[in-house]
């Protein structure tokens, strides 16, 4: 298992080593201080399977910057970590593609949480992102939609998918093979248009299927 930190506060970043090492014993991790050094290590390393990203680095262009970095890991788990607590921040960090966001004063054990949940499969929304997508405009989707473009066990893992489980807890709920799971999320994605599991959640979200999500 391979896991990239990057991160320019040497002693933040020696923190989530510490925690990454204790949650995902064995894993080798590569640490980067600036943007330009987690694209070249991106490059030589393409197999990343957890990404965790400080906003503020130096060179990561805002949400530009999160935008690239999903380019070049599109199937890998992207947690930002952030001093900015903001409302609008953290909702634009997860359009731009993140599969969660940490606020810097999280405890240890919640980013270990948090970081288990995302390899997992799982995401992460604060609570004042469910806020922000509950008031959104619903334009491009209807929950009549949604409800006649899936089939009503796609809507069940959809559901899972909003309130932030992972593959593995989508399948203990609803009594599937994760490799079932899989395949119900490819056709979610197909038929709602979106390219992540991110996206369906907050179009689960934001549709009202979900009180409450991001118990992650």
């Amino acid at each position: 298992m391979k896991i990239l930190i990057a991160d320019d506060h040497v002693l933040f970043r020696d923190g989530l080593r510490l925690i990454v090492e204790d949650t995902f014993p064995g894993s080798g991790i590569f640490e980067a201080t600036n943007f330009g050094e987690a694209l070249a290590l991106i490059d030589g390393q393409s197999d990343i399977d957890l990404a965790l990203v400080d906003f503020g680095m130096p060179g990561i262009d805002g949400f530009n910057g999160i935008s690239t970095l999903r380019a070049r890991l599109p199937s890998t788990p992207l947690v930002v970590i952030s001093g900015r607590e903001d409302r609008e921040t953290i909702l634009d960090t997860l359009r731009a593609g993140a599969s969660g966001y940490v606020p810097k004063g999280t405890s240890r054990a919640r980013i270990a949480q948090i970081l288990e949940s995302v390899f997992n499969g799982g995401i992460h929304f604060p609570q004042e992102v469910i806020e922000a997508i509950n008031t959104m405009g619903r334009a491009e989707h209807t929950r009549e939609s949604v409800v006649a473009a899936l089939t009503p066990r796609q809507l069940d893992v959809l559901v899972l998918v909003g309130k932030g489980y992972s593959n593995k807890e989508i399948a203990l709920a609803l009594k599937l093979m994760e490799g079932t799971v899989k395949v119900h999320l490819g056709a979610i994605f197909r038929a709602l248009g979106v390219q992540n599991r991110t996206r369906a959640a907050m179009i689960c979200v934001k549709l009202g299927f979900v009180d409450n999500a991001g118990a992650n």
